[in-house]
């Protein structure tokens, strides 16, 4: 086995146990007996449990930071990038339930206090997302298809709260709605929000292109899921 095997086996192994049992009540002893490796190796390539904890986190954050990436590359109009980053960030946790439900609901406090201050690699995972967010909402803010009543980096921060705080209520099973139907539903509520006032003619004639073509897209999309069959 080499020791790109072993360090996935252990990481896989270790977010089974973790969503299982629980951060705290999982031994590495454990880990190391069902990873079929001895514990020794365990900690040369993780350090301790709280090694392993910490790169589940960084693996996760980094594909999720390359997702709203991509969206951003698209060039897409802010509202239609704000509307493909609800639908990813819902995906993205649905093919990640074990990892976002030990993040969210096993977070140790010492590595928060340890791990997350100003500066720190983890902090800085954290402050992108927000920073991409921010890019979104301000795109959609210069071609018109959003309205921002309140700064983007503010707005963009009270909107990750919503997703934190429906992400975690999900993976907790405090929200009955499917994942596909809570992004939905997220979405409606989102572009409803920060919708543009209703324009006259004469606005409209002045609004730039890219804006008045994406309302009409947005128009068909919202047609077309209102049609799709329940989840």
């Amino acid at each position: 086995m080499s020791d790109t095997t072993r360090s996935r086996a252990i990481l896989a192994t270790a977010s089974r146990l973790f969503a299982k049992k629980g951060y705290t009540q999982t031994t590495t002893a454990e880990i190391a007996r069902e990873a079929k490796v001895a514990e020794g190796t365990l900690y040369h390539h993780f350090g301790n449990k709280d090694g392993i904890f910490l790169t589940l986190f960084d693996e996760t954050m980094e594909g999720y930071l390359a997702g709203i990436e991509a969206l951003l590359a698209r060039g897409t109009t802010g509202r239609e990038t704000l509307s493909a980053f609800v639908r990813f960030h819902f995906g993205y946790v649905s093919l990640r339930k074990e990892q976002y439900l030990i993040l969210l609901r096993d977070f140790p406090l010492h590595l928060s206090v340890e791990h997350f201050g100003d500066r720190s690699p983890q902090r800085e995972k954290l402050d992108r997302i927000t920073k991409l967010f921010s890019r979104i909402l301000a795109r959609g803010k210069a071609d018109g298809t959003l309205h921002l009543p309140f700064p983007a980096r503010e707005t963009a921060e009270m909107l990750r709260g919503s997703f934190y705080g429906a992400t975690r209520l999900k993976m907790l099973d405090l929200i009955r709605a499917p994942l596909p139907q809570l992004a939905r539903m997220m979405e409606s509520y989102w572009l409803k929000a920060l919708e543009p006032s209703r324009l006259t003619k004469n606005q409209e004639s002045h609004r730039p292109p890219e804006a008045r073509q994406a309302n009409l897209r947005e128009s068909k999309c919202a047609v077309h899921r209102s049609r799709a069959p329940g989840d």
